[in-house]
Protein backbone atom coordinates (compact mmCIF):
# COMPACT_ATOMS: atom_id res chain seq x y z
CA UNK A 1 0.00 0.00 0.00
CA UNK A 2 2.85 2.22 0.86
CA UNK A 3 4.22 2.00 -3.08
CA UNK A 4 0.75 2.46 -4.10
CA UNK A 5 0.11 5.74 -2.41
CA UNK A 6 3.82 6.78 -3.59
CA UNK A 7 3.28 6.04 -7.28
CA UNK A 8 0.15 7.84 -6.94
CA UNK A 9 1.10 10.81 -5.72
CA UNK A 10 4.36 10.90 -8.27
CA UNK A 11 1.67 10.38 -11.13
CA UNK A 12 -0.39 13.21 -9.96
CA UNK A 13 2.31 15.70 -9.38
CA UNK A 14 3.97 14.58 -12.76
CA UNK A 15 0.95 14.99 -14.46
CA UNK A 16 0.27 18.36 -12.95
CA UNK A 17 3.75 19.65 -13.98
CA UNK A 18 3.79 18.06 -17.55
CA UNK A 19 0.20 19.12 -18.60
CA UNK A 20 1.12 22.79 -18.04
CA UNK A 21 1.24 24.22 -21.20
CA UNK A 22 4.35 26.25 -22.31
CA UNK A 23 4.43 30.05 -20.79
CA UNK A 24 3.34 31.52 -18.02
CA UNK A 25 0.82 34.19 -17.02
CA UNK A 26 1.24 37.17 -18.99
CA UNK A 27 1.28 40.38 -16.79
CA UNK A 28 -1.92 42.53 -16.47
CA UNK A 29 -1.84 46.69 -16.26
CA UNK A 30 -2.27 47.93 -12.59
CA UNK A 31 -5.62 48.40 -12.24
CA UNK A 32 -7.08 50.74 -9.10
CA UNK A 33 -9.31 48.73 -6.68
CA UNK A 34 -12.27 50.08 -7.92
CA UNK A 35 -11.20 48.00 -11.58
CA UNK A 36 -10.35 45.10 -9.55
CA UNK A 37 -13.65 44.38 -8.00
CA UNK A 38 -15.12 45.48 -11.42
CA UNK A 39 -16.35 42.21 -14.01
CA UNK A 40 -14.13 42.89 -17.63
CA UNK A 41 -15.54 43.17 -20.41
CA UNK A 42 -16.66 40.46 -22.33
CA UNK A 43 -14.86 38.45 -24.98
CA UNK A 44 -14.24 35.53 -26.86
CA UNK A 45 -14.21 32.62 -24.57
CA UNK A 46 -11.83 30.78 -27.14
CA UNK A 47 -9.32 33.80 -26.24
CA UNK A 48 -6.34 34.10 -24.17
CA UNK A 49 -6.45 36.83 -21.90
CA UNK A 50 -3.87 37.36 -18.77
CA UNK A 51 -5.86 37.12 -16.13
CA UNK A 52 -4.07 36.62 -12.14
CA UNK A 53 -6.09 35.16 -8.96
CA UNK A 54 -5.62 38.37 -6.87
CA UNK A 55 -6.45 41.16 -9.49
CA UNK A 56 -10.10 39.86 -9.31
CA UNK A 57 -10.15 40.54 -13.29
CA UNK A 58 -13.12 38.54 -14.52
CA UNK A 59 -14.20 37.29 -17.98
CA UNK A 60 -17.80 37.14 -19.44
CA UNK A 61 -18.89 34.00 -20.46
CA UNK A 62 -22.01 33.17 -22.66
CA UNK A 63 -25.34 32.45 -20.80
CA UNK A 64 -25.88 29.24 -23.20
CA UNK A 65 -26.87 26.01 -22.13
CA UNK A 66 -23.44 24.30 -21.36
CA UNK A 67 -25.84 20.99 -22.50
CA UNK A 68 -28.43 20.39 -25.49
CA UNK A 69 -30.44 17.68 -26.67
CA UNK A 70 -30.25 15.53 -29.68
CA UNK A 71 -33.36 13.48 -30.64
CA UNK A 72 -34.39 13.96 -26.52
CA UNK A 73 -31.23 12.49 -25.43
CA UNK A 74 -29.48 14.49 -23.32
CA UNK A 75 -25.24 16.03 -24.60
CA UNK A 76 -23.33 16.87 -21.86
CA UNK A 77 -20.92 20.25 -22.54
CA UNK A 78 -17.97 17.55 -23.31
CA UNK A 79 -19.94 15.41 -25.56
CA UNK A 80 -20.76 13.02 -23.17
CA UNK A 81 -24.22 11.33 -23.53
CA UNK A 82 -26.29 10.55 -19.80
CA UNK A 83 -26.27 6.73 -19.22
CA UNK A 84 -27.92 5.17 -16.33
CA UNK A 85 -27.16 2.16 -17.11
CA UNK A 86 -23.63 2.87 -18.68
CA UNK A 87 -22.73 4.42 -14.77
CA UNK A 88 -24.58 1.54 -12.94
CA UNK A 89 -23.04 -0.98 -14.91
CA UNK A 90 -18.95 0.94 -14.54
CA UNK A 91 -19.47 1.33 -11.02
CA UNK A 92 -20.51 -2.75 -10.94
CA UNK A 93 -17.57 -3.93 -13.28
CA UNK A 94 -15.39 -1.43 -11.29
CA UNK A 95 -16.09 -3.42 -7.60
CA UNK A 96 -15.17 -7.00 -10.21
CA UNK A 97 -12.29 -5.68 -10.96
CA UNK A 98 -10.62 -4.74 -7.73
CA UNK A 99 -12.21 -8.08 -6.28
CA UNK A 100 -10.54 -9.67 -8.90
CA UNK A 101 -7.05 -8.05 -8.34
CA UNK A 102 -7.41 -8.67 -4.86
CA UNK A 103 -8.29 -12.31 -5.03
CA UNK A 104 -6.03 -13.60 -8.05
CA UNK A 105 -3.02 -10.95 -8.08
CA UNK A 106 -2.76 -10.12 -4.19
CA UNK A 107 -4.36 -13.22 -3.11
CA UNK A 108 -5.76 -11.57 -0.34
CA UNK A 109 -7.11 -13.46 2.66
CA UNK A 110 -10.89 -11.49 2.93
CA UNK A 111 -12.34 -11.67 -1.02
CA UNK A 112 -13.44 -15.45 -0.57
CA UNK A 113 -17.50 -14.07 -0.46
CA UNK A 114 -20.24 -15.78 -1.21
CA UNK A 115 -24.39 -15.45 -0.52
CA UNK A 116 -23.80 -16.52 3.03
CA UNK A 117 -20.61 -13.63 4.04
CA UNK A 118 -23.14 -11.16 1.62
CA UNK A 119 -25.98 -12.00 4.44
CA UNK A 120 -23.45 -11.54 7.04
CA UNK A 121 -22.38 -8.34 6.64
CA UNK A 122 -26.00 -6.90 5.97
CA UNK A 123 -27.53 -8.24 9.39
CA UNK A 124 -24.19 -7.90 11.16
CA UNK A 125 -24.52 -4.13 10.17
CA UNK A 126 -21.86 -1.68 9.89
CA UNK A 127 -18.19 -1.50 12.70
CA UNK A 128 -15.27 0.26 12.21
CA UNK A 129 -11.66 -1.11 10.92
CA UNK A 130 -8.34 -1.48 12.12
CA UNK A 131 -6.81 -0.65 8.48
CA UNK A 132 -3.57 1.19 8.00
CA UNK A 133 -4.64 5.14 7.96
CA UNK A 134 -3.16 5.16 4.23
CA UNK A 135 -5.19 2.68 3.32
CA UNK A 136 -8.63 4.18 5.02
CA UNK A 137 -7.79 8.02 4.60
CA UNK A 138 -6.08 7.74 0.99
CA UNK A 139 -6.92 4.62 -0.72
CA UNK A 140 -10.18 4.56 0.24
CA UNK A 141 -11.27 8.13 -1.30
CA UNK A 142 -9.29 7.15 -4.27
CA UNK A 143 -11.20 3.89 -4.80
CA UNK A 144 -14.46 6.12 -4.24
CA UNK A 145 -13.35 8.54 -6.78
CA UNK A 146 -13.36 5.86 -9.71
CA UNK A 147 -17.44 5.54 -8.89
CA UNK A 148 -17.70 8.93 -8.64
CA UNK A 149 -16.08 9.25 -11.93
CA UNK A 150 -18.29 7.06 -13.83
CA UNK A 151 -21.04 8.98 -12.95
CA UNK A 152 -19.77 12.27 -14.18
CA UNK A 153 -18.48 10.43 -17.32
CA UNK A 154 -21.71 9.33 -18.09
CA UNK A 155 -23.33 12.63 -18.31
CA UNK A 156 -24.14 13.19 -14.43
CA UNK A 157 -23.56 16.02 -12.31
CA UNK A 158 -21.99 16.16 -9.18
CA UNK A 159 -24.55 15.96 -6.72
CA UNK A 160 -25.46 13.01 -8.72
CA UNK A 161 -22.17 11.26 -9.10
CA UNK A 162 -21.90 11.68 -5.35
CA UNK A 163 -24.71 9.35 -5.05
CA UNK A 164 -22.61 6.70 -7.33
CA UNK A 165 -19.78 6.84 -4.77
CA UNK A 166 -21.86 6.51 -1.89
CA UNK A 167 -23.77 2.95 -3.85
CA UNK A 168 -20.45 1.53 -4.90
CA UNK A 169 -19.25 2.21 -1.85
CA UNK A 170 -22.20 0.37 -0.18
CA UNK A 171 -21.75 -2.62 -2.50
CA UNK A 172 -18.38 -3.21 -1.97
CA UNK A 173 -18.95 -2.68 1.84
CA UNK A 174 -21.42 -5.39 1.04
CA UNK A 175 -20.28 -8.30 -1.11
CA UNK A 176 -17.00 -7.23 -2.13
CA UNK A 177 -15.02 -8.50 0.77
CA UNK A 178 -15.63 -10.97 4.00
CA UNK A 179 -14.68 -8.20 6.68
CA UNK A 180 -18.15 -6.74 8.02
CA UNK A 181 -18.54 -3.27 7.22
CA UNK A 182 -17.17 -0.38 8.28
CA UNK A 183 -18.58 2.87 8.64
CA UNK A 184 -15.17 4.79 8.03
CA UNK A 185 -14.38 2.70 4.81
CA UNK A 186 -18.36 3.69 3.81
CA UNK A 187 -17.93 7.54 4.81
CA UNK A 188 -13.94 7.84 3.65
CA UNK A 189 -14.83 6.17 0.21
CA UNK A 190 -18.42 7.76 -0.89
CA UNK A 191 -17.83 11.54 0.85
CA UNK A 192 -14.13 11.59 0.36
CA UNK A 193 -14.36 9.51 -3.19
CA UNK A 194 -16.58 12.58 -4.27
CA UNK A 195 -13.81 15.22 -3.68
CA UNK A 196 -11.43 13.49 -4.90
CA UNK A 197 -13.06 12.13 -8.34
CA UNK A 198 -14.83 15.65 -8.95
CA UNK A 199 -11.36 17.32 -8.88
CA UNK A 200 -9.37 14.91 -10.76
CA UNK A 201 -12.44 15.18 -13.11
CA UNK A 202 -12.01 18.85 -13.42
CA UNK A 203 -8.19 18.75 -13.70
CA UNK A 204 -8.39 16.45 -16.32
CA UNK A 205 -10.80 18.54 -18.44
CA UNK A 206 -7.99 21.39 -18.23
CA UNK A 207 -5.85 18.93 -19.94
CA UNK A 208 -8.37 17.58 -22.67
CA UNK A 209 -8.57 19.52 -25.87
CA UNK A 210 -11.09 18.50 -28.50
CA UNK A 211 -10.01 20.92 -31.54
CA UNK A 212 -6.36 18.94 -31.21
CA UNK A 213 -5.24 16.79 -33.79
CA UNK A 214 -1.63 14.44 -34.31
CA UNK A 215 0.31 13.87 -31.33
CA UNK A 216 -0.59 16.48 -29.18
CA UNK A 217 -4.31 15.50 -29.47
CA UNK A 218 -3.01 11.55 -28.59
CA UNK A 219 -0.55 13.05 -25.59
CA UNK A 220 -3.79 15.11 -24.34
CA UNK A 221 -5.95 11.89 -23.74
CA UNK A 222 -2.95 10.05 -22.40
CA UNK A 223 -2.55 12.76 -19.92
CA UNK A 224 -6.20 12.96 -19.15
CA UNK A 225 -6.59 9.31 -19.00
CA UNK A 226 -3.98 8.45 -15.94
CA UNK A 227 -5.55 11.43 -14.13
CA UNK A 228 -9.31 9.91 -14.67
CA UNK A 229 -8.69 6.36 -16.03
CA UNK A 230 -12.79 5.88 -16.23
CA UNK A 231 -13.35 9.27 -18.06
CA UNK A 232 -10.24 8.29 -20.47
CA UNK A 233 -12.23 4.67 -20.63
CA UNK A 234 -15.33 6.32 -21.83
CA UNK A 235 -13.51 8.99 -24.52
CA UNK A 236 -11.94 5.88 -25.93
CA UNK A 237 -14.60 3.39 -26.02
CA UNK A 238 -17.40 6.06 -27.61
CA UNK A 239 -14.81 7.98 -30.05
CA UNK A 240 -14.56 10.81 -28.79
CA UNK A 241 -10.96 10.79 -27.33
CA UNK A 242 -10.31 10.86 -31.07
CA UNK A 243 -13.26 13.01 -32.67
CA UNK A 244 -12.81 16.95 -33.79
CA UNK A 245 -15.37 18.84 -31.85
CA UNK A 246 -16.10 21.95 -29.81
CA UNK A 247 -14.80 21.95 -26.81
CA UNK A 248 -17.24 23.49 -23.48
CA UNK A 249 -18.29 26.69 -24.34
CA UNK A 250 -18.39 27.47 -20.24
CA UNK A 251 -14.90 28.22 -19.23
CA UNK A 252 -15.72 26.54 -16.02
CA UNK A 253 -16.33 23.13 -17.77
CA UNK A 254 -12.55 23.24 -19.14
CA UNK A 255 -10.03 26.12 -18.06
CA UNK A 256 -11.88 28.76 -15.77
CA UNK A 257 -10.58 32.41 -15.83
CA UNK A 258 -8.59 31.35 -12.78
CA UNK A 259 -6.03 28.58 -12.62
CA UNK A 260 -2.87 27.85 -11.82
CA UNK A 261 -0.08 25.79 -10.45
CA UNK A 262 2.63 26.42 -8.16
CA UNK A 263 5.43 23.93 -7.46
CA UNK A 264 7.08 23.76 -4.56
CA UNK A 265 10.45 22.13 -3.74
CA UNK A 266 13.03 22.14 -0.59
CA UNK A 267 13.97 21.09 2.91
CA UNK A 268 11.66 20.34 5.44
CA UNK A 269 12.70 19.59 9.34
CA UNK A 270 9.89 18.00 12.10
CA UNK A 271 10.17 17.72 15.45
CA UNK A 272 9.37 14.26 16.65
CA UNK A 273 9.37 15.42 20.26
CA UNK A 274 8.86 18.98 21.95
CA UNK A 275 10.70 20.82 19.71
CA UNK A 276 13.15 20.65 16.52
CA UNK A 277 16.43 19.71 18.52
CA UNK A 278 14.97 16.24 19.27
CA UNK A 279 15.27 16.19 15.47
CA UNK A 280 18.67 16.76 13.73
CA UNK A 281 17.60 15.36 10.09
CA UNK A 282 16.56 17.72 7.14
CA UNK A 283 14.57 16.06 3.95
CA UNK A 284 13.33 16.85 0.55
CA UNK A 285 10.00 17.93 -0.30
CA UNK A 286 7.87 18.44 -3.27
CA UNK A 287 4.90 20.53 -3.01
CA UNK A 288 1.61 20.97 -5.74
CA UNK A 289 -0.29 23.47 -5.07
CA UNK A 290 -3.05 23.75 -7.81
CA UNK A 291 -6.34 26.46 -8.05
CA UNK A 292 -9.23 25.94 -10.32
CA UNK A 293 -11.48 28.68 -10.13
CA UNK A 294 -11.77 31.40 -7.64
CA UNK A 295 -13.97 33.17 -4.59
CA UNK A 296 -14.00 36.31 -6.26
CA UNK A 297 -13.60 36.54 -9.50
CA UNK A 298 -15.80 33.41 -10.93
CA UNK A 299 -18.81 33.82 -12.74
CA UNK A 300 -20.34 30.70 -12.39
CA UNK A 301 -20.78 28.65 -9.24
CA UNK A 302 -21.63 25.23 -9.41
CA UNK A 303 -20.11 22.59 -7.15
CA UNK A 304 -16.06 22.68 -7.32
CA UNK A 305 -16.29 25.33 -10.19
CA UNK A 306 -13.71 26.58 -7.51
CA UNK A 307 -11.42 24.02 -5.75
CA UNK A 308 -8.31 23.84 -4.25
CA UNK A 309 -5.66 20.60 -4.74
CA UNK A 310 -2.79 20.56 -2.49
CA UNK A 311 -0.50 17.44 -2.49
CA UNK A 312 3.13 17.22 -1.01
CA UNK A 313 5.60 14.15 -0.81
CA UNK A 314 8.09 13.94 2.13
CA UNK A 315 11.30 12.63 1.18
CA UNK A 316 12.79 10.23 4.30
CA UNK A 317 9.38 10.10 5.97
CA UNK A 318 7.27 6.86 6.84
CA UNK A 319 5.27 7.13 3.98
CA UNK A 320 6.39 9.47 0.63
CA UNK A 321 3.02 10.76 0.19
CA UNK A 322 2.96 13.02 3.34
CA UNK A 323 -0.40 15.46 2.48
CA UNK A 324 -3.10 15.62 0.39
CA UNK A 325 -6.08 18.28 0.76
CA UNK A 326 -8.75 18.94 -1.08
CA UNK A 327 -11.47 21.79 -0.64
CA UNK A 328 -14.18 22.97 -3.22
CA UNK A 329 -17.57 24.77 -3.01
CA UNK A 330 -20.90 23.47 -3.26
CA UNK A 331 -22.50 26.83 -2.56
CA UNK A 332 -21.20 30.41 -3.14
CA UNK A 333 -23.03 33.89 -3.13
CA UNK A 334 -21.71 37.43 -2.76
CA UNK A 335 -22.64 38.88 0.19
CA UNK A 336 -21.09 42.47 -0.74
CA UNK A 337 -18.98 44.14 -3.52
CA UNK A 338 -18.13 47.75 -3.25
CA UNK A 339 -15.22 49.15 -4.52
CA UNK A 340 -12.57 47.85 -2.63
CA UNK A 341 -13.84 45.07 -0.35
CA UNK A 342 -15.83 41.98 -0.83
CA UNK A 343 -17.48 38.94 0.92
CA UNK A 344 -18.03 35.89 -0.47
CA UNK A 345 -20.47 33.35 1.50
CA UNK A 346 -19.79 29.39 0.38
CA UNK A 347 -20.34 26.00 2.11
CA UNK A 348 -17.13 23.88 1.15
CA UNK A 349 -16.04 19.81 0.79
CA UNK A 350 -13.22 19.21 2.53
CA UNK A 351 -10.56 16.12 2.42
CA UNK A 352 -7.60 16.20 4.18
CA UNK A 353 -4.95 13.65 4.27
CA UNK A 354 -1.45 14.31 6.70
CA UNK A 355 0.50 11.19 7.62
CA UNK A 356 4.10 11.36 8.82
CA UNK A 357 6.55 10.40 11.30
CA UNK A 358 4.98 12.46 14.36
CA UNK A 359 1.04 12.43 13.76
CA UNK A 360 -1.46 11.32 11.43
CA UNK A 361 -4.70 13.61 11.63
CA UNK A 362 -7.49 13.61 8.72
CA UNK A 363 -10.89 13.43 7.66
CA UNK A 364 -14.04 14.37 5.49
CA UNK A 365 -15.23 18.01 6.37
CA UNK A 366 -18.17 20.36 5.70
CA UNK A 367 -17.25 24.11 6.03
CA UNK A 368 -19.38 27.28 6.22
CA UNK A 369 -16.90 30.08 5.11
CA UNK A 370 -16.45 33.63 4.87
CA UNK A 371 -14.08 34.34 2.49
CA UNK A 372 -12.92 38.38 2.42
CA UNK A 373 -11.02 41.02 0.12
CA UNK A 374 -9.71 44.33 1.25
CA UNK A 375 -7.97 46.27 -0.97
CA UNK A 376 -5.31 47.98 0.70
CA UNK A 377 -3.80 50.24 -2.27
CA UNK A 378 -2.93 49.86 -5.66
CA UNK A 379 -0.33 46.97 -5.29
CA UNK A 380 -1.54 45.98 -2.03
CA UNK A 381 -4.59 43.39 -0.89
CA UNK A 382 -5.59 41.10 1.79
CA UNK A 383 -7.70 38.03 1.70
CA UNK A 384 -8.91 36.59 5.19
CA UNK A 385 -10.98 33.15 5.91
CA UNK A 386 -13.25 32.50 8.48
CA UNK A 387 -14.92 28.68 8.44
CA UNK A 388 -17.12 26.72 10.78
CA UNK A 389 -16.15 23.47 10.40
CA UNK A 390 -18.05 19.84 10.66
CA UNK A 391 -16.13 17.01 10.88
CA UNK A 392 -18.23 14.39 9.60
CA UNK A 393 -15.70 11.74 10.32
CA UNK A 394 -12.04 12.36 11.25
CA UNK A 395 -8.99 10.01 12.37
CA UNK A 396 -5.95 11.30 14.51
CA UNK A 397 -3.23 8.90 16.32
CA UNK A 398 -3.71 8.55 20.22
CA UNK A 399 -1.30 6.64 22.73
CA UNK A 400 -4.95 4.05 23.70
CA UNK A 401 -6.49 3.31 19.92
CA UNK A 402 -5.22 0.10 20.41
CA UNK A 403 -8.17 -0.81 22.70
CA UNK A 404 -10.75 -0.65 20.58
CA UNK A 405 -12.71 -3.76 21.35
CA UNK A 406 -15.38 -3.61 18.47
CA UNK A 407 -13.08 -4.61 15.65
CA UNK A 408 -14.36 -8.38 14.46
CA UNK A 409 -10.92 -10.30 12.94
CA UNK A 410 -8.58 -7.65 14.34
CA UNK A 411 -5.54 -8.12 11.74
CA UNK A 412 -3.65 -5.32 13.39
CA UNK A 413 -3.46 -2.41 16.87
CA UNK A 414 -4.95 0.34 14.76
CA UNK A 415 -2.48 3.59 16.40
CA UNK A 416 -5.44 6.44 15.37
CA UNK A 417 -9.01 6.76 16.78
CA UNK A 418 -12.44 7.30 14.56
CA UNK A 419 -14.75 10.33 15.21
CA UNK A 420 -16.91 13.47 14.15
CA UNK A 421 -16.40 16.64 15.91
CA UNK A 422 -16.75 20.11 15.01
CA UNK A 423 -14.03 22.84 14.67
CA UNK A 424 -12.93 26.39 13.48
CA UNK A 425 -10.25 28.12 11.33
CA UNK A 426 -8.99 31.59 10.10
CA UNK A 427 -6.44 32.41 7.81
CA UNK A 428 -5.15 35.67 6.25
CA UNK A 429 -3.18 36.35 3.12
CA UNK A 430 -1.41 39.18 1.94
CA UNK A 431 0.07 40.03 -1.66
CA UNK A 432 1.59 42.50 -3.76
CA UNK A 433 0.81 43.00 -7.23
CA UNK A 434 -1.41 39.52 -6.80
CA UNK A 435 1.32 37.24 -5.54
CA UNK A 436 1.63 36.17 -2.05
CA UNK A 437 4.05 37.54 0.43
CA UNK A 438 2.66 36.60 3.85
CA UNK A 439 -0.22 33.79 5.00
CA UNK A 440 -1.05 33.04 8.48
CA UNK A 441 -3.38 30.28 9.66
CA UNK A 442 -5.41 28.84 12.67
CA UNK A 443 -7.16 25.85 13.04
CA UNK A 444 -9.10 24.32 16.12
CA UNK A 445 -11.01 21.12 15.82
CA UNK A 446 -12.61 19.01 18.63
CA UNK A 447 -13.34 15.58 17.71
CA UNK A 448 -15.59 13.24 19.74
CA UNK A 449 -14.17 9.60 19.71
CA UNK A 450 -16.73 7.08 18.40
CA UNK A 451 -14.15 4.20 17.82
CA UNK A 452 -10.57 3.30 19.41
CA UNK A 453 -9.60 4.86 23.82
CA UNK A 454 -13.45 5.13 24.27
CA UNK A 455 -13.22 1.02 25.74
CA UNK A 456 -16.36 0.14 27.36
CA UNK A 457 -18.28 3.40 25.82
CA UNK A 458 -15.96 5.40 28.54
CA UNK A 459 -15.44 9.29 27.30
CA UNK A 460 -12.58 10.35 25.01
CA UNK A 461 -12.44 13.06 22.79
CA UNK A 462 -9.17 14.90 21.51
CA UNK A 463 -8.47 18.32 20.89
CA UNK A 464 -6.27 19.49 17.65
CA UNK A 465 -4.77 22.75 16.92
CA UNK A 466 -2.50 23.73 13.47
CA UNK A 467 -0.72 27.28 13.73
CA UNK A 468 0.96 28.23 9.86
CA UNK A 469 3.29 31.14 8.82
CA UNK A 470 4.07 31.39 5.43
CA UNK A 471 6.82 34.24 3.74
CA UNK A 472 7.89 34.40 0.49
CA UNK A 473 9.72 36.52 -1.54
CA UNK A 474 8.91 36.50 -5.35
CA UNK A 475 11.57 36.21 -7.88
CA UNK A 476 10.80 37.78 -11.17
CA UNK A 477 7.24 37.00 -12.74
CA UNK A 478 7.47 33.40 -11.88
CA UNK A 479 9.64 32.22 -9.35
CA UNK A 480 10.66 32.40 -5.73
CA UNK A 481 12.02 31.71 -2.40
CA UNK A 482 9.91 30.82 0.95
CA UNK A 483 9.92 29.33 4.18
CA UNK A 484 7.06 27.85 6.79
CA UNK A 485 6.48 27.38 10.17
CA UNK A 486 3.98 24.50 11.23
CA UNK A 487 2.65 23.38 14.98
CA UNK A 488 0.70 20.81 15.33
CA UNK A 489 -0.94 20.17 18.53
CA UNK A 490 -3.02 17.33 20.13
CA UNK A 491 -4.75 17.51 23.79
CA UNK A 492 -6.12 13.96 24.40
CA UNK A 493 -8.68 13.29 27.10
CA UNK A 494 -9.92 10.06 28.03
CA UNK A 495 -12.09 8.95 30.85
CA UNK A 496 -10.12 5.52 32.09
CA UNK A 497 -6.75 6.45 31.20
CA UNK A 498 -4.03 9.00 31.60
CA UNK A 499 -4.20 12.23 29.43
CA UNK A 500 -1.81 12.75 26.66
CA UNK A 501 -0.38 15.47 24.78
CA UNK A 502 1.53 16.19 21.88
CA UNK A 503 3.73 19.28 20.24
CA UNK A 504 5.43 18.59 16.77
CA UNK A 505 6.95 22.00 15.51
CA UNK A 506 8.08 21.70 11.38
CA UNK A 507 10.32 24.22 9.35
CA UNK A 508 10.18 24.18 5.65
CA UNK A 509 12.37 26.27 2.97
CA UNK A 510 12.18 25.86 -1.12
CA UNK A 511 11.85 27.55 -3.88
CA UNK A 512 8.75 28.02 -5.71
CA UNK A 513 7.54 27.95 -9.36
CA UNK A 514 4.22 29.43 -10.29
CA UNK A 515 3.32 27.72 -13.87
CA UNK A 516 -0.15 29.17 -14.27
CA UNK A 517 -2.64 28.58 -17.01
CA UNK A 518 -4.19 31.44 -18.91
CA UNK A 519 -8.03 31.84 -18.39
CA UNK A 520 -10.78 31.84 -20.84
CA UNK A 521 -10.01 29.07 -22.95
CA UNK A 522 -6.89 27.97 -24.92
CA UNK A 523 -5.96 28.60 -28.53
Amino acid sequence: MAGTARRTGWALAAFLVLVTPDGFAQQVPEQTNAERLQPAAAVTIYGNPAVEAETGATTAVSESAPATQDDGEWIGPWGERRSLGAAVGEVVAINILVWSFNEYIRGADFTQVSPRSWWENISGGFTYDDNHFTTNMFAHPYHGSLYHSAGRANGFNYWESLGFSLFGSAMWECCGETHPPAWNDWIATGVGGAAVGESLYRISGTVLDNTATGSERTWREIGAFALNPVRGFNRLVSGRSGRVMPNPEEPEDRIPNVLSNRLIAGVRVIGEGESLSDSSEAHGLFQVEFKFGDEFASQRRKPFDIFDFGLQLNFGDKKTLGRHSIRGNLFTTDLKKSENTQHVFAVEQEFQYMNNNAFEFGGQMLDASLHSRFGLSKDWSIRTQLDAIFMILGAVNSEWAFLANDIPNRERFREYDFGPGVGGRIGAHLSRKGRQVFSAFYWYQWLDTQNGSNLNGSDAYHIVQLIGLRGMVPIGSKFGVGADAYLFLRDSHFELFDNTSQRVPQLRFYGTWDVALDGGGRR
